[in-house]
């Protein structure tokens, strides 16, 4: 084993990876720990691979997100290429899953940091195309779980040609029907992934699985997964499998359209009582796994699969293109179900009816029959005083438990929607948890309820998230842009002082 890669200092072997090893390293400059991943020589031969590895570099270079691995540098030592990259400890969600360590709702959260990572690659037009389990790293910090999602090894920026080819790059069993059919993928592809293994944290298994590579794709593209138990829903509002339904959709327009929208749902699905996503028909009773399929309800004779993967094999076997492959065969029919009467709205598109908060249970609020005597039970309201306590413990609470806070933040505006106190925290907690996409809803709820966002600007712990926005430039430019719009002229800038009006503590 060589001693050096370039200016940093080989310590030991950590693993093997797809297209190289792993090492952990060390900055001798400034002592700091680093992971070192190397290319194969024989892998870097031909001018595609080299040119692969570094619009790796490249693309993953230019991101800074909180659950992304951090790249800092990319260089070449007696031929061989390496990244050197932020080296995390902890374990891979892969173990994790596989040891089945995880709560549900533990797992839910994972998956929804893995969801805000993305979210921010995707805004830089950066697609991972590779996501599965041993490509996130999870550590566990008290009792909170920190996931970094990364090797970004075969990550593709938008509009590049690189795999014009047609060329499938990935891991079978997490690729998306659409991406396996045509080769192009895009982010809707890398959520796909997510629901996969959201599937495999509550199951236990894979929701497409076969002995051979043809099985496992006929059945990403053609067949839906067995049903989840309702011992895998421990903890978890019965509508999980709603979001399941959708986060494996075959169809990409039908899927979460945006990792936002996904991280949403991921965490409002670990609240028992929530009754789902708006626009759809809650779960009453899961279906049994030995329900018949589509075509024997129909009294159709299901099409037998085996002729189809067989050859399939023998195309993979002779080296044919796989997506070109499944592109051209010829699959069985879909039958397309009349639409419902009443139009669904998407639920990844906020409406002022969506995003009004429904009472624990699920239930819409009953509403007073006009011409009765009925009475309709109010539950109580927070007092100011709850109110200050909840809010205490939010400021209290934001460098070692920014999620709990932000829930706290959540409670107090169901029930007190004009508090600024509560916004200002809100937006400072979604800056620690790295939720920077959803920060200007913040400004623009609190400014529909009559909270203007120069009023945040009176809270101590707004003021430090600027002056440390100012610092670190963590914000994607048209978050940054969007605050900014909203703020007093000169608030984002570096080096602008705090605002000269009276703050008040958190």
């Amino acid at each position: 084993m060589q001693q050096r890669l370039g200016r940093f200092e080989i310590l030991k072997r950590l693993g093997q990876g797809a297209m190289g090893e792993v090492f952990l390293g060390l900055d001798p400059a400034i002592g700091r720990e680093v992971a070192l991943k190397t290319i194969h020589r024989e892998a870097a031969q031909g001018a595609e691979a080299r040119e692969r590895f570094a619009r790796e570099a490249r693309a993953a270079g230019t991101l800074s997100h909180p659950n992304l691995v951090t790249i800092h540098e990319f260089g070449e030592d007696q031929g061989v290429l390496y990244l050197a990259m932020e080296f995390v400890p902890g374990v891979d969600l892969e173990a994790m899953l596989r040891d089945r360590v995880l709560a549900p709702v533990e797992a839910l959260e994972v998956l929804a940091q893995v969801c805000d990572g993305l979210a921010y690659a995707h805004q830089k037009g950066v697609l991972h195309r590779d996501i599965k389990p041993s490509n996130i790293r999870v550590r566990r910090e008290g009792d909170r779980l920190h996931a970094k999602v990364m090797d970004f090894g075969i990550a593709r920026v938008a509009g590049s040609d690189m795999t014009g080819t047609g060329t499938l790059l990935g891991t079978f069993g997490y690729m998306a029907p659409e991406y396996i059919k045509t080769g192009t993928p895009d982010p809707r592809s890398d959520l796909f992934a997510v629901g996969v293994m959201l599937y495999e944290a509550l199951a236990g298994r894979r929701p497409f699985e076969g002995d051979t590579t043809a099985t496992i794709l006929y059945r990403l593209v053609n067949e839906e997964p067995s049903p989840l138990a309702a011992g895998d829903l421990r903890g978890l509002s019965p509508q999980v499998g709603q979001l399941l339904a959708k986060a494996l959709a075959k169809d990409p327009a039908q899927r979460f359209q945006s990792g936002e929208a996904m991280a949403r749902a991921l965490r409002d699905a670990t609240d028992p009582a929530w009754a789902g996503m708006p626009g759809t028909q809650p779960t009453r009773t899961l279906p049994r796994a030995s329900a018949p399929p589509v075509a024997a309800a129909l009294g159709r004779k299901p099409r037998n699969p085996w002729p189809w993967i067989a050859v399939a094999t023998t195309l993979l076997a002779g080296g044919v293109g796989t997506w070109a492959w499944l592109n051209q065969a010829k699959a069985p029919r879909l039958i397309t179900l009349p639409a419902p009467a009443t139009s669904i709205p998407d639920p990844s598109v906020s409406t002022p009816e969506a995003t009004k908060p429904e009472p624990r249970g699920g239930a819409p609020a009953p509403k007073a029959t006009p011409g009765t005597n009925s009475r309709v039970k109010v539950p109580p309201r927070l007092s100011e005083l709850e109110v200050a306590d909840l809010l205490n413990e939010a400021a209290r609470g934001m460098v070692d438990q920014p999620q709990g806070s932000l829930a706290q933040c959540d409670r107090v505006l169901r029930e007190h929607p004009t508090n600024s106190r509560a916004y200002a925290l809100k937006a400072v907690a979604l800056y620690g948890l790295g939720r920077y996409q959803e920060m200007p809803g913040v400004l623009a709820a609190g400014r529909e309820q009559g909270v203007r966002p120069i009023q945040l600007l009176a809270f101590s712990s707004f003021q430090a998230m600027l002056r440390e926005e100012r610092r670190e430039r963590r914000l994607p430019l048209e978050v940054r842009e969007s605050l900014a719009a909203e703020l007093p002229v000169g608030t984002m800038r570096p080096g602008q002082g705090a605002w000269p009006g009276r703050v008040q503590r958190d």
